[in-house]
């Protein structure tokens, strides 16, 4: 039945009452005004894209797809609530658009209120139950809340969906949590060898454990740390991304440039540089942005092949300041690349002289002076390197080749033992432990470090050659 619109002198008398189906052109007038969040933020890049939504929402009360975008600016840069409580208002004008509720649930399940975010997520699966992402975080959120039977339909779902390993990984996380802990790790490891995730090696790693596998566990152990939160393809979500302003956008723009997506990174520091231009660096106060963000187009131009204007930027910039570390460390970086060990020493040393607690820059210098071939000295920034960061791998290994160069083969033994503890599946740490235990006439242990070189895959011209030593040094009397 089509809406009736009262004509005429009707229209005064029932000015206040609500026909039913007619058009509200204004929107729902049940929805609040926008929200208000940030817009005095001292950011002035993050505080203009966030007045600019507002006014739009203000503009548009009758939009959900303003209110939304105005949710996403929110959840992005941190204003949770503000960004909850936008999305409610986004899906009550426009209840037909999935992000609404799909927003919301993960922002309630970040609060650890995993039933209102089930109840969000399940008013968006009402509107589209074939995006694989939702049932990944529903799978996840009732394994959360101990419905076990629950969360492993939702995975199977997702399995089914193409939703990619992660539906795998939570099926095996259900058999755990249920005990079945060898059925899990019959999963586990084949998904291990071809998804190399901190997260999937720690889950193995601790059913290995439970299974009494000790010697598997630890390898799977050594993998997974600093073991991040898990996450996956998340279209959708990713779309708020469009929203980072601030500090947090040249997070993001670092992010893109380590991902080889320059021309972004670029275009995200540009558009900081208006509010926070390069002069800015010298200040002495309030420049420590202006600063990062010519750093991070040294970097970033360097990434994308042009060394010459990165080093531009980077020599600019230590003209503006010249006690910004991160300046002295990517000049150190690029002057290495060209080979110019001497002038990168230089600029290492002078980060030393600024902060020398930096282990880093430690670990740096030490491979500069073994480029140049002074060894001890290598040897020294190396020890001094771990005693600021200790058990770092890279680190234990540069220090035992420098042991090696010295002949100071216990040493170097002790270092590269170290290192496959640290990491058990590391080739190179098996072949230099292989070595240097032959070199003490320790010739059988020296053949078992080899098998392990091999097996984790020390290419045959390596195994060959420690062989070939293992035979020279037998032979001696």
């Amino acid at each position: 039945m089509n809406p009736v619109c009262v004509p005429g002198p009707v229209i005064i008398v029932l000015a206040v009452l609500v026909l039913p189906g007619c058009p509200n052109p204004g929107g729902d007038a049940a929805v609040s005004e926008p929200i208000e969040a940030g817009l005095d933020s001292s950011d002035q890049d993050l505080a203009g894209h966030l007045q600019s939504l507002h006014g739009s929402a203000v503009a548009n009360p009758g939009s959900g797809f303003v209110r939304g975008r105005l949710g996403m600016a929110y959840d992005i840069n941190g204003f949770n609530e503000a960004a909850i409580k936008t999305y409610q208002q986004a899906e009550s004008i426009e209840p037909a658009d999935f992000r609404w509720p799909y927003f919301s649930s993960q922002l309630l399940a970040q609060q650890r209120d995993y039933e209102g975010a089930l109840a969000s997520l399940q008013r968006a699966i009402d509107l589209d139950a074939d995006y694989p992402a939702s049932r990944l975080w529903q799978g996840s959120w009732l394994l959360e809340l101990g419905r076990l039977d629950e969360a492993m339909a939702a995975f199977e779902l997702a399995e089914a969906q193409d939703a990619g390993p992660a539906a795998l990984l939570g099926r095996a996380r259900v058999m755990i949590a249920r005990g079945d802990v060898q059925a899990a790790t019959e999963l586990l490891v084949p998904l291990a060898r071809t998804w190399d995730h901190p997260y999937v090696h720690r889950t193995l790693g601790e059913a290995l454990r439970g299974l009494g596998r000790v010697d598997e566990a630890r390898v799977a152990l050594a993998k997974s740390k600093d073991a991040k939160r898990l996450t996956w393809s998340d279209p959708l979500h990713e779309q708020r991304n469009a929203h980072v302003r601030g500090y947090a956008s040249f997070q993001y723009a670092q992010e893109l440039s380590a991902a080889g997506r320059i021309d972004e990174s670029l275009e995200i520091i540009r558009r900081l540089q208006v509010h926070h231009p390069e002069a800015h660096c010298a200040r002495a106060d309030e420049f420590f942005l202006a600063c990062n963000l010519m750093n991070s187009t040294g970097i970033a131009l360097d990434r994308a092949g042009r060394a010459e204007l990165a080093q531009e930027t980077i020599e600019r910039g230590l003209g503006f300041n010249e006690t910004f570390i991160p300046f002295h460390i990517t000049m150190t970086n690029l002057l290495r690349q060209q080979g110019k060990l001497e002038a990168a020493l230089v600029h290492i040393d002078r980060t030393l002289a600024l902060n020398g607690s930096r282990a880093y820059a430690h670990e740096q210098r030490g491979r500069l002076l073994f480029g140049l071939g002074q060894f001890e000295q290598a040897r020294a920034a190396f020890e001094t390197s771990l005693q600021f960061e200790p058990g770092k791998q890279t680190t234990s290994f540069y220090l035992g080749l420098a042991h090696v160069e010295l002949g100071r083969w216990t040493d170097a033994t002790e270092q590269f033992e170290r290192v496959v503890e640290l990491a058990p599946e590391f080739a190179p740490g098996y072949v230099f432990l292989a070595r240097s235990l032959g070199e003490q006439r320790r010739i059988a242990e020296a053949r078992g470090a080899k098998e392990k070189a091999r097996q984790y895959g020390a290419s045959p011209a390596q195994i060959r050659d420690i062989e070939i030593r293992l035979r020279q040094l037998e032979a001696r009397p």
